[in-house]
C-alpha cells in the first residue's frame, strides 16, 4: 500500500478512539470502537505498517512505539475478555488505551 494511504488509514484508526468516547453513547461506542477502531487495530497499527511509517518519517519513534502499545494493550483486552461495550468507560485497562489514543494524536499536531 501507498505510504501516504497507510498514514490516511493510520491516522483514521486513532480518530476512532479517545476521551471523546467517554462521553459517548454506547451506539456510537459500538460503531467507533467495535467497529471503525477495531479493524484498524489489526490493519493500520500492525508492526509492518508502523515501520513502513516510519522508515518513510511519516511518524517518529515515540508515535510508532506508542502506537505498538496501543495495539499490544488491545489485543490483551481481547485476550482478557474485557472486549466488552459496558468496560469501556469503568475499565482502567480501558482507560489507558484511550489516554495512549490521545497522547498519539497530540504528538502528531505537533
Amino acid at each position: 500500500m501507498e505510504t501516504k494511504k497507510l498514514y490516511e488509514y493510520f491516522l483514521d484508526t486513532l480518530s476512532h478512539c479517545g476521551s471523546f468516547i467517554l462521553d459517548s453513547s454506547k451506539e456510537v461506542i459500538e460503531y467507533e470502537i467495535f467497529e471503525e477502531f477495531d479493524i484498524g487495530i489489526i490493519s493500520f497499527l500492525y508492526e509492518d505498517s508502523l515501520k513502513q511509517l516510519l522508515d518513510s518519517k511519516f511518524i517518529t519513534y515515540d508515535i510508532y512505539n506508542r502506537s505498538l502499545l496501543i495495539r499490544k494493550k488491545v489485543l490483551q483486552l481481547q485476550e482478557l475478555n474485557l472486549w466488552k461495550i459496558d468496560l469501556v468507560k469503568t475499565n482502567e485497562k480501558w482507560r489507558e488505551v484511550i489516554m495512549l489514543c490521545d497522547e498519539v494524536k497530540d504528538m502528531i499536531k505537533k
